[in-house]
């Protein structure tokens, strides 16, 4: 957690701030979830804002020794609380002034907040999210070492749809086992709501699990995940009961096109170069069904930069967790997605949720 903010400090040197308020990332700088926001100045130690429902929470799990909690309103403290009977804004405001900050820099933040923050107090706001997202992107080896553990677990997710899956259970059956599976095994819970995904739900992309049982011969997409001490996984997979060759060819196309996006991921690709891999190989007449991007970047949130898709501006880097996962949603016949996360290497990937085949 120190080297993060040593790492934040620099790039805070090169854009003129002397506080930085973090929003968006508080497990990242602090350890814990349970703050609401972290301040940390060019010099001094960083402050960790939480609600008092949340201090003792913040203080155990934090190795930030300054925790500072917020109330609406006055009332008995227990010992050792350190509670300012303040509003959000009004105890960000009064750590701005202890620290002398002048030049405030911060990510993602409520507007609400920010346009309260500013008439609190007076300074420089900048709003500067790309300077956690470049630290965020690239893991270090201990986070690594947690999003493989969660990749695993998703991995016993997907395995347990693949024992039960049948004809006549239900999407929200399925959903539940796999849930279950995951939660026994060692997750924190799901990352998203789990996507079972059968006939023509699975045209929807986004699908949410319903009663809908499973056909004689159906398509069923399956998209999971799960978290391990707060960062995410997610995975992909379509499975086709019975036999049905036109399902099983779109299948097949979707596996296609994530090898040959797969094939290109390397320290210094394009990240939009890896989108179009996927899109050459589906072709000019299935490319009308191809609704959303190639992939994502994961970690604590399930959907962090980079973008793998047509506008992307940015390059992979060796320590990057991503996923690939190429999709086809054809009205009247079904959808396929096949998603994979992968660590990006020096000159390859290295797969994390290897079920079946992971891209190779």
């Amino acid at each position: 957690m120190i080297e993060r903010v040593r790492k934040l400090r620099e790039k805070m040197k090169v854009h003129g701030i002397d506080v930085f308020i973090s929003f968006r990332s508080c497990r990242y700088f602090s350890g814990s979830d349970a703050g609401k926001a972290v301040l940390i100045p060019l010099r001094g130690d960083p402050i960790l804002i939480c609600s008092r429902l949340e201090f003792e929470r913040a203080r155990r799990e934090s190795w930030i020794e300054d925790v500072r909690a917020f109330s609406g309103w006055r009332s008995p403290l227990m010992p050792g609380e350190r509670v300012f009977f303040r509003q959000p804004w009004e105890l960000l405001a009064d750590c701005l002034d202890e620290l002398g900050a002048r030049a405030v820099g911060y990510d993602s933040a409520p507007p609400e907040i920010v346009h309260a923050l500013r008439r609190s107090f007076r300074a420089g706001y900048r709003r500067l999210p790309k300077l956690v997202d470049e630290l965020r992107m690239v893991k270090s080896a201990d986070e690594l070492r947690t999003m493989r553990r969660a990749a695993a677990l998703a991995v016993t997710g997907m395995r347990r749809i693949s024992e039960i899956l049948s004809p006549g259970i239900s999407e929200l059956e399925l959903a539940a086992e796999a849930e279950h599976a995951m939660r026994r095994a060692g997750s924190e819970g799901t990352s998203f709501p789990t996507i079972v995904a059968s006939g023509e739900n699975s045209w929807l992309p986004h699908a949410r699990a319903t009663e809908r049982r499973i056909a004689r011969v159906d398509v069923v997409v399956v998209d999971l995940g799960c978290y391990f001490r707060g960062y995410a996984s997610d995975m992909t997979r379509t499975f086709v009961v019975g036999s049905s060759r036109r399902l099983e060819r779109l299948v097949s196309t979707v596996r296609e096109a994530q090898k040959a996006s797969l094939g290109l991921v390397r320290d210094g690709a394009r990240a939009k170069d890896v989108d179009a891999a996927a899109r050459k190989r589906v072709g000019k007449r299935l490319l009308p069904f191809y609704l959303h991007g190639t992939g994502h970047g994961i970690g604590l949130d399930v959907h962090e930069p980079p973008s793998l898709s047509p506008s992307s501006r940015e390059v992979l880097r060796r320590g990057m967790v991503i996923t690939v996962e190429p999709g086809l949603y054809v009205r009247g016949l079904g959808g396929a997605r096949w998603e994979d996360m992968v660590v990006v290497e020096e000159d390859g990937f290295i797969p994390l949720t290897v079920f079946g085949e992971a891209g190779r």
